[in-house]
């Protein structure tokens, strides 16, 4: 009874009582703004769902042929009977039981597997070529000794990452050149006897990676909320629900622009279209290894997309700024893009653009000016639209090079 008395005398003080209500205003106003304060930070912080075990884990059962309502023998949680079995003793097996049986000695798979993983991506394909299965319907591996060589250094040497792709690249067969004779390609095209130096087509975050950091525009901040780079209009618009904060594209300004590919949003029924058209996965499922295809569209990406266009203008101004003579900058060029310097003929032919490309900018101002102002990074000061546009169209070149594109 007390209790009731009490928050009816605390009702009437708050909201009825004239004398004594004014004097609350104020605390009933710090009280609604501390509240407002703490609704804010809570809705800033990070969160993720995370899992615990119940006091006492429900029981589970084989359901017959799959239905709910049919259960058959009980079961607990174990590995198949093919495979090491846990180890506990007298207690039911937890997530850390499994964590550790997966790092254990007696299990072998784990370590093979993440090896193979490293080799596919460093070789273009792994030992095991169906890496995502290691069964008995998976391929077997194209040299037995050296995939147990390396899952075993890789296990006993403490699961070092770093020095296990150090091993690999510092390899007699990744530093081969991988030009050979079509004989051997027609024998081999998967170099699957490792008798060229790895070629494929880099992946669509390393493309768009690799041109932001030529044009000297990439931003190597880690993590942070997911980047919205340039992206065609009216993508996200068609398959977006009404009220969801995906329904409509609002893109990035400023640094967040050209944030690594690493952190660009994906959103699985409209993918970043930069991603899908290099075979990027859209992640509705699980990808084991990438596919890589060859399209027109790949081709007109690279040569008109914004993104692509404007790090050209970045690697542009920054040579232009560099060197003096248009020698010198032709030779930055291909020093900085491809690691090596250009041959007499390659620079004769990109002497001869460079020398079209001005004499056409010089006589179309305008035309200069727009290829000059694609995309939001600064228009470089000091330099003559027509030589920068001109030197653009010249890196656009370099940067479209099969050597940049391809790995080899």
């Amino acid at each position: 009874m007390s209790h009731k008395k009490e928050q009816v005398l605390r009702h009437y003080v708050a909201n009825i009582c004239a004398a004594v209500s004014p004097k609350l205003v104020e605390a009933r106003k710090k009280l609604a703004d501390d509240k407002a304060a703490r609704a804010k930070v809570d809705s800033e912080i990070p969160a993720t769902f995370i899992f615990t075990d119940l006091p006492k884990p429900r029981d589970s059962f084989v359901m017959m042929r799959g239905a709910y309502d049919k259960p058959g023998d009980k079961v607990q949680p174990d590995t198949p009977k093919a495979l090491p079995p846990l180890q506990v003793k007298d207690r039911r097996a937890n997530r850390l039981d499994l964590a550790k049986w997966l790092l254990s000695n007696e299990q072998p798979l784990t370590a093979r597997v993440t090896v193979n993983r490293f080799w596919q991506q460093i070789f273009g394909i792994g030992l095991v070529k169906s890496s995502g299965d290691f069964g008995v319907q998976g391929e077997v591996p194209s040299h037995p000794e050296l995939f147990d060589h390396l899952a075993y250094r890789f296990r006993s040497g403490g699961w070092n990452t770093r020095e296990l792709i150090r091993e690999m690249v510092h390899s007699k067969a990744f530093r081969q050149d991988s030009a050979a004779p079509a004989e051997l390609w027609s024998k081999d095209p998967e170099n699957r006897l490792l008798a060229r130096g790895p070629r494929f087509r880099l992946d669509a975050e390393q493309l768009r990676d690799n041109a932001l950091y030529l044009g000297g525009l990439l931003n190597e901040k880690k993590g942070g909320r997911g980047t919205l780079p340039y992206q065609p209009p009216n993508i996200w618009e068609p398959v977006g629900f009404t009220g969801s904060n995906t329904r409509n594209y609002t893109q990035d300004k400023g640094d967040k622009l050209y944030t690594r590919s690493l952190y660009v949003f994906l959103k699985r029924t409209a993918p970043a279209p930069f991603m899908s058209n290099f075979d990027a996965p859209n992640r509705e499922t699980a990808c084991t290894r990438r596919e890589r295809s060859n399209t027109p569209l790949q081709a007109l990406q690279l040569m008109n997309d914004v993104q692509h266009v404007e790090a050209a203008r970045g690697f542009a101004a920054n040579l232009i700024n560099a060197e003096k003579t248009d020698e010198g900058r032709i030779r930055l060029a291909y020093r900085q893009a491809l690691s090596r310097q250009p041959s007499a003929e390659e620079a004769r032919i990109v002497a001869i653009l460079l020398e079209k490309e001005l004499a056409k900018y010089r006589k179309d101002t305008a035309a200069a000016g727009k290829l000059a102002r694609v995309g939001e990074s600064p228009v470089p000061s000091g330099i003559p639209e027509p030589e920068l546009a001109a030197w653009t169209m010249v890196c656009n070149l370099v940067m479209n090079l099969d050597e940049l594109i391809n790995r080899n």
